[in-house]
């Protein structure tokens, strides 16, 4: 049986349900005590394709550092850029009909970084097969919402609980496919 591309959202959350705060910073989540790597290598072994929005390219981008994921194909989705840079693709198709084409295509599984928006817009295809979600000891109260209330429900089924230092690691499946880990 071939196995199908999976698109994992493996992302930090507070408990409240914030991935950054109201400038959109992470200074909450790096500075929580953490042990392990929260599965970041276990994961980079399952990928060969990053997928996120312009925002989150920008800031990785932004960092003082190398584009640490120069060696996986990368997908940007923007309104406003289109073509391809040094790094990725920029992508303004329809969200739903570009990520099922991309997972009929061969390769490993997909790791959507972020941001909120996107997560958002492969919420309401329901595009997410995998989430690992890193829930950090902190609420936040505002910020940028990884969930915006809207009338979607999916269901998961729970397949791990990790404890990571103060974080805490928790791993769903879609319960409507039969997803196969890949080794």
């Amino acid at each position: 049986m071939e196995l199908k591309r999976n698109v994992i959202l493996y992302i930090g959350t507070s408990i409240d349900g914030y991935i950054a705060d109201a400038d959109g910073t992470l200074e909450w989540l790096e500075s929580t005590e953490v042990e392990g790597d929260s599965g970041y290598n276990s994961l980079l072994n399952r990928i060969d394709t990053v997928v996120m929005g312009k925002g989150t390219y920008d800031t990785i981008r932004g960092f003082d550092m190398d584009y640490p994921y120069s060696h996986f194909k990368n997908y940007v989705f923007s309104n406003t850029v289109n073509g391809s840079d040094e790094y990725a693709s920029f992508i303004n198709d329809d969200v739903k009909t570009f990520i099922n084409n991309l997972k009929q295509q061969p390769g490993k599984d997909i790791w959507l970084i972020g941001g909120g928006n996107l997560a958002r817009e492969f919420f309401k295809g329901n595009l997410i097969d995998e989430f690992q979600l890193a829930i950090a000891p902190v609420i936040l109260g505002k910020g940028i919402s990884l969930y915006n209330g809207e009338d979607i429900t999916q269901k998961y089924s729970l397949t791990k609980v990790e404890k990571l230092g103060q974080l805490a690691m928790l791993h769903y499946e879609k319960l409507s496919t039969n997803i196969q880990t890949r080794q």
